[in-house]
């Protein structure tokens, strides 16, 4: 919001209120012409803070006398929602449109109950765009993703590293579904709208870190490094599967090469990894991320877990004793059974939810509680995924495809 201090302006205000106030004549209920002072914030310990604008969806009150007839609020060519128990002789409050103006005017403008009008001078902010997400950072040429974030507002232009231009539908103010061009090379996108541009932290096919690929960069060395398959699945080269079925009253069912379908273990010494963190800096300006394809997922968790360099065991597990894990489970926000509709999708987990311990009730089942212990980087040179049960398992199949593990600055 741009603010003005009343205490400066409190003799300009008188002044410039009257240059930029436009009366058609009318009325209120006591016979005087409506008048707006100015426009402040509705919070009564910053009630001296004046406004000349505001951001969409922003609640503000407009201050006057003779403003109780009032039925319409418009913000540029945008009619403002007006709840008849907020308007007094003395002040309007209401929320600014969320939605952006086709026509700028930068007027707030009241219409009242007999046809008449006041105009006052006031800016609608609008950010530039903020995309957050690409829901699959490695779509294929003419493949069609989303972008998640907020302030997407048409005309847009979606640019990708290497000057190729997207086919852009803006499916609401937060989502885009964006085309792949051919000549997209990895890296940042550029997004610009009428109200700025924004490069995007998030890169197309993210290069930046990646430390498991399961090709030349894989988990061999540790005592169970996963399956590595090549197929039609295939996102570039090998990806790691996890599958198997779970159920609570009753051992796992193994593949033919045992845990290495319910595991993998990155050990970064055994691998032959310069020793020292996969995280490059403070941990909470990072995140994991990898690509994923889930066939089928329901009643278990893809615990996540970082170690030593030099780990030689598999106690990241089975102990809370090296570092707080991360815990994966989309079945549980969807409540059933998941998957991606044939498609990798880009998977990201911040480093502060490391957060949490693995326990076991008194029936046995696996349970995961907030850690009080602090993350540790000095046991970040390995990192582990295991699939473990749920409480809730019975006869539950999982079929997960992981691949590109890379830790990127946030």
């Amino acid at each position: 919001m741009k603010i003005l201090d009343k205490k400066i302006f409190t003799f300009l205000i008188p002044v410039i209120l009257l240059g930029l106030m436009t009366v058609t004549s009318c009325e209120d209920s006591e016979g005087g012409e409506p008048v707006i002072h100015y426009v402040r914030v509705t919070n009564p310990e910053s009630s001296d803070s004046l406004l000349v604008g505001a951001f969409l969806g922003d609640l503000v009150a407009i201050m006057g006398e003779n403003l109780g007839g009032t039925r319409e609020v418009w913000f540029n060519d945008l009619e403002a929602v007006v709840i008849p128990t907020y308007v007094t002789n003395k002040s309007i409050l209401v929320n600014l449109p969320s939605r952006a103006p086709s026509e700028v005017t930068n007027d707030l403008r009241l219409v009242f109950s007999n046809g008449s009008t006041l105009s006052h001078k006031f800016v609608v902010e609008i950010s530039e765009p903020m995309p957050v997400a690409m829901v699959s950072e490695y779509a294929s040429v003419g493949a069609t993703t989303v972008i998640t974030g907020d302030f997407f507002f048409e005309p847009m232009t979606v640019t990708f590293t290497g000057g190729a231009e997207a086919v852009v539908e803006v499916v609401d103010q937060n989502t885009l579904e964006v085309t792949i061009p051919e000549g997209a090379a990895p890296g940042p996108l550029t997004i610009q709208t009428n109200f700025g541009t924004t490069e995007t932290s998030f890169h197309y096919r993210d290069q930046r870190n990646i430390f498991l690929n399961y090709d030349d960069l894989n988990a061999d060395g540790s005592w169970r490094p996963g399956l590595y398959v090549t197929d039609d699945h295939s996102l570039d080269g090998n990806y790691l599967k996890l599958s198997g079925t779970y159920s609570a009253d009753a051992p796992r069912e193994e593949g033919p090469l045992g845990d290495n379908h319910y595991e993998s273990q990155f050990w970064g010494q055994g691998n032959g990894r310069p020793e020292g963190s996969l995280i490059p800096g403070e941990p909470e300006n990072y995140a994991l991320k990898f690509e994923a394809k889930i066939i089928t997922w329901d009643a278990s968790y893809l615990n996540i877990c970082f170690a030593p360099w030099n780990n030689g065991g598999n106690n990241e597990i089975w102990s809370n004793d090296l570092n707080p894990r991360a815990v994966w489970g989309p079945w549980e926000s969807a409540g059933g059974a998941v998957d991606s509709g044939g498609e990798w999708v880009t998977v990201t987990i911040p480093i502060t939810e490391f957060k949490y311990n693995m326990n076991t009730n008194d029936s046995g089942d696996v349970v995961y509680t907030e850690s009080a212990n602090k993350f540790n980087m000095d046991n970040t040179g390995s990192l582990s995924f295991w699939m473990l049960g749920a409480p809730s398992a019975d006869n539950s199949p999982f079929e997960i495809y992981i691949d590109n593990v890379r830790i990127v600055e946030l």
